[in-house]
């Protein structure tokens, strides 16, 4: 294999996505303290997770915020919502507009799945030196900048 820093561009970019897979794939298993009788895609996971942060959201927003389709976003939602973790309610001023939010036991079982990864993480970066987790932290922010343009 070639020394990281000789990587081609294309070479360096298929390692970083296999790398991040592989990454999300190890945070999707986040261990036996989340019960096993709540089976959620990763898509399902995302959408919890982008409640938990928004609150509520309209399901086009919703939609947007995790990068789907608003027909695949109504059908992750609808799962959700099969499972006691989402809740849905019309918006007063447009019945038009549906708004989702976390269930009390939804908003529960994010938290518990989130702090579970935020430990996860915290075990690993705790052996990173303070600088390089900033420039770390930098990094990211410019790959999302560039990937919101």
């Amino acid at each position: 294999m070639a020394h990281k820093k000789n990587l081609s561009i294309d070479d360096f970019t298929r390692q970083t996505v296999m790398i991040i897979i592989r990454i999300m794939g190890k945070l999707r298993q986040p261990g036996t303290e989340i019960p096993a009788d709540i089976e959620l895609s990763y898509a399902q996971v995302l959408a919890l997770y982008a409640l938990l942060e928004t609150g509520s959201a309209t399901m086009s927003q919703l939609a947007d915020w995790i990068k789907i389709s608003h027909g695949v976003g109504t059908r992750i939602v609808d799962g959700l919502v099969d499972k006691g973790l989402v809740e849905r309610k019309r918006d007063e001023s447009d019945r038009r507009v549906v708004i989702v939010s976390l269930s009390p036991d939804g908003k529960g079982y994010a938290e518990k799945m989130i702090s579970i990864h935020l430990e996860k993480m915290n075990r690993v970066f705790n052996g990173v030196s303070d600088e390089n987790r900033a420039d770390f932290l930098d990094l990211l922010e410019q790959i999302n900048g560039q990937l919101e343009e």
